[in-house]
């Protein structure tokens, strides 16, 4: 009976010490509760400071800026970037390919990533197995085991035959055998973007040469009665919008141009039809090239414009002016571009053919002379000489890869230096001269230099 008595004497003695001392014990319970409050908010904040370690932990491994690996895991339309400025980042939206038709045999492909080097290490390949260089988009790079069976499929192509290239959004582009050679395996020329076509190699891991075929881009023919394809200076019905493309120019020589690009600009008009004001935000403005490839829009090169970019509502029946701006390749190779307007609400949209203003077309007029051909003053150099005249009607661009000198063994030599730098920018009716300066061959007495498709033999150069 004394055991059962003890807890309730200690609990009257507790309530009685509380009662006399309520300021004490209140501190006290204000002291405990803060405890409380502390270990809850240190254990919430922990968990906090876990979870932020684990989404910023780095991958293992030295990080590098491109992925590695022979196929490495590379989603479906992701952004490739082709050009990075100051100002902005252009992208081109991949659309990879899946197949590839040669002859009756089709190949599935997956994507491969060249190294920092650029030199193309294939790995093991099936025999089945077609690996694509990741990013070239103009010029399809891709090869194929090198396998008796596949060598022989090679050789066998013929001028007509046709070479079918199938990416997983389901568009086929065709190409036609065009030619056979023999590259070094070290060769960055097979993975040149600066003609549209299919580059395809016999890849092994040894040796010094590799079978390329090579085959010509089949531009596709427009489908009749498809009522959404104009031309330069037609009208085009886009819902209750009509639109007007009245002009296209090239830009590439202005110190807002990254290097190794230019600026196409678009100039259009734009009628609202209908009974309300449109946001044109609501507008999607495209320019892509006949492979398909598309390239974004640049701020800055709208703002170079005859018209202002196009921005804001457009009010009923009202009729705008405006500017759309793109950066492209500066070498890009193409005789028509082709603008598309699209509704983003509907999915509506109108495709305008446009003469690219900095194609070969352009080069055409262009006619050379060259002046003088010297040995530098050291010796080591070789210095040319000459004026490049625009006979036509447009602008016209003279860039690095539209020179070169070589000898008849099929060496060619390293461009040191010239005078202007590129790209030319030659107007219509305008001429520029130019000195360039070469490695010399020391190896052979004859050389040619070819400017816009131009040869110049040149002789007695030990």
């Amino acid at each position: 009976m004394a055991e059962e008595q003890q807890p309730t004497q200690q609990t009257q003695g507790l309530g009685q010490w509380v009662s006399a001392n309520r300021g004490l014990a209140a501190l006290i319970a204000m002291a405990a509760l803060g405890l409380i409050m502390i270990f809850i908010f240190g254990v919430l904040l922990l968990r906090s400071l876990n979870r932020q370690a684990e989404v910023a932990q780095p991958p293992a491994g030295t990080p590098t800026p491109f992925p590695e690996g022979a196929t490495g895991q590379i989603g479906r339309a992701e952004p490739l970037i082709v050009g990075v400025s100051d100002s902005a980042t252009v992208t081109v939206t991949l659309d990879m390919p899946a197949t590839l038709l040669v002859n009756g045999r089709t190949f599935a492909v997956q994507p491969q990533v060249l190294g920092a080097d650029g030199i193309w290490s294939p790995g093991e390949l099936g025999g089945e197995t077609a690996v694509w260089v990741y990013g070239s988009i103009i010029n399809y790079v891709l090869g194929i085991a090198a396998t008796p069976e596949n060598r022989t499929l090679l050789e066998q192509l013929t001028p007509g035959d046709t070479l079918i290239l199938t990416t997983r959004g389901g568009t086929e582009h065709r190409f036609v055998f065009e030619s056979r050679n023999l590259y070094p395996v070290n060769s960055r020329d097979i993975v040149a973007q600066t003609t549209p076509g299919l580059t395809l190699a016999l890849l092994r891991n040894s040796g010094q040469d590799r079978l390329v075929v090579r085959g010509a881009y089949v531009v596709p023919e427009a489908r009749s009665g498809a009522g959404n394809l104009f031309n330069l200076g037609e009208t085009a019905q886009l819902e209750n919008l009509q639109i007007t493309v009245t002009g296209a120019s090239y830009i590439p020589d202005r110190p807002e141009v990254p290097t190794g690009f230019a600026f196409v600009l678009i100039d259009f008009q734009l009628q609202n039809l209908a009974l309300t004001a449109l946001d044109t935000s609501g507008l999607q403005l495209l320019l892509l090239d006949s492979l398909g490839n598309q390239y974004a829009l640049n701020g800055i090169a709208s703002q170079l414009g005859n018209n202002p970019p196009l921005s804001g509502f457009v009010n009923a029946n009202q009729i705008v002016q405006a500017t759309v701006g793109y950066q492209v390749p500066l070498n890009l190779s193409a005789d028509t571009l082709n603008w598309v307007v699209r509704r983003a609400a509907s999915g509506s949209q109108i495709t305008i053919a446009v003469p690219f203003p900095g194609g070969a077309r352009a080069a055409q007029s262009l006619s050379t002379v060259l002046q003088s051909a010297a040995i530098s003053p050291d010796g080591t150099g070789l210095v040319l000489s000459g004026q490049v005249v625009n006979l036509g009607s447009q602008l016209a661009v003279v860039s690095e890869q539209n020179l070169s000198l070589r000898t008849s063994d099929g060496a060619t030599y390293l461009l040191l230096s010239t005078n202007p730098a590129f790209p030319w920018a030659i107007n219509p009716g305008q001429a520029q001269t130019f000195t360039v300066m070469y490695q010399r061959p020391f190896n052979a007495d004859t050389a040619v230099f070819t400017l816009l498709n131009q040869p110049f033999q040149l002789s007695s150069l030990r």
